[in-house]
């Protein structure tokens, strides 16, 4: 599922003054996000160039973009490291789970079965499409903001796009997890379950994620906060 966890430098908090940014850690954070929104973009623009060229045709996606989806979402393992380490203010537990949601996704649903129900499937280029936008956001976002130049409508963008890129991407995600159901048996019957187990998650967490999304957009967009800013 989507993503919503913080990646600002960590900083104390309550009454006592706030560290001061480590100016290395900083930079490490901006090359990171930097480097993260240019490959997410570069997966898009390849799934773009795609549907384009061969007039829509979704099944043709994958073996585009498929290998780079796997290995640009893999590298995100680094922000559970973030935060464990506390370069950034993320929880641990959340940005693991937010994550592992994604890792059984490119590696242990459309890595681990090769064939066309999963990877040729249109759920795959929609739920490629809703990550590879919302992370082009977030990353663009966190980038700017660490050197404090955020522009306005990029936080509009960041709290508003959600409203259609989540409801494609966890239902895209779930869709794909379906899809693999048939031939988790051949794997393990307890790898059946336990994809199917993970497709029962989704409508509570989905909810639980939205309308977090929801009271984020209040507090950054809402009237109290344009009130404030005049």
């Amino acid at each position: 599922m989507a993503k919503t966890t913080s990646q600002t430098p960590a900083a104390s908090s309550g009454k006592k003054a706030p560290k001061p940014v480590n100016p290395i850690i900083n930079l490490y954070l901006i090359a990171y996000n930097w480097a993260s929104f240019a490959a997410w973009g570069y997966v898009l623009l390849q799934t773009s160039k795609t549907l384009l060229e061969t007039g829509n045709d979704y099944t043709k996606v994958y073996a585009v973009v498929g290998d780079q989806l796997v290995w640009v979402q893999t590298a995100a393992i680094l922000e559970v490291f973030h935060a464990l380490f506390g370069l950034v203010k993320s929880p641990v537990g959340t940005t693991a789970i937010q994550v592992a949601s994604r890792l059984l996704l490119v590696w242990g649903v459309c890595t681990l079965f090769p064939v066309p129900e999963v990877r040729s499937y249109w759920a795959f280029t929609t739920m490629t499409i809703a990550w590879s936008i919302t992370e082009c956001v977030r990353y663009a976002y966190y980038a700017l903001n660490l050197v404090n130049s955020g522009p306005a409508w990029l936080l509009w963008c960041r709290y508003t796009f959600f409203y259609i890129l989540y409801p494609v991407g966890a239902g895209s995600e779930a869709i794909e997890i379906y899809q693999s159901l048939p031939f988790a048996h051949t794997i393990h019957p307890g790898y059946y379950y336990f994809l199917i187990a993970m497709i029962c998650t989704y409508p509570p967490g989905f909810f639980v994620m939205y309308t977090h999304m929801i009271g984020q957009r209040k507090r950054y967009l809402g009237p109290a906060k344009a009130k404030k800013s005049e």
